[in-house]
């Protein structure tokens, strides 16, 4: 499957399956984002169906990375208390680069300290579109 033959009802889909999560990034993200640059989030209801796609084009600065991305979270889960999003990183580049990794920090260490639930983070370059990692989950002392 591809954006381009999602079935009719994708809205109401919950985006938990990878490779619809896949598909939808790729119906948000176009083609001159992903040579541009930027940040994706994706807003999700309770139910985790898509509610609101939000796209922040060209590169983050590294030194204001925390700040854009807290102003984000805050903004798309001002309606929502327990916020969830998926999250694209689109380049140009076909490999996952430093900066990536860099910023898929920024949005995993913002989240948590937001409140906010990443569901996923994917890399989206003209390539296609690729899970990365999730936050590492603690272990509890016994």
């Amino acid at each position: 499957m591809s954006f381009e033959d999602l079935p009719a009802d994708w809205p109401h889909r919950p985006l938990t399956d990878p490779d619809f999560v896949h598909d939808v990034l790729d119906l948000c993200v176009s083609d001159a984002d992903r040579r541009e640059g930027g940040l994706a989030f994706l807003a999700l209801r309770p139910d985790l169906t898509l509610a609101q796609p939000t796209f922040v084009a060209g590169e983050l600065p590294r030194l204001e990375r925390h700040t854009l991305v807290r102003n984000l979270v805050q903004a798309l889960s001002h309606a929502e208390p327990d916020a969830r999003f998926v999250v694209g990183i689109a380049h140009r580049h076909s490999a996952l680069t430093d900066a990536d990794r860099e910023v898929h920090q920024v949005v995993l260490e913002v989240c948590a300290e937001q409140g906010a639930d990443v569901l996923s983070t994917h890399l989206v370059t003209a390539s296609g579109v690729t899970a990365l990692p999730g936050p590492l989950r603690r272990r509890r002392a016994a």
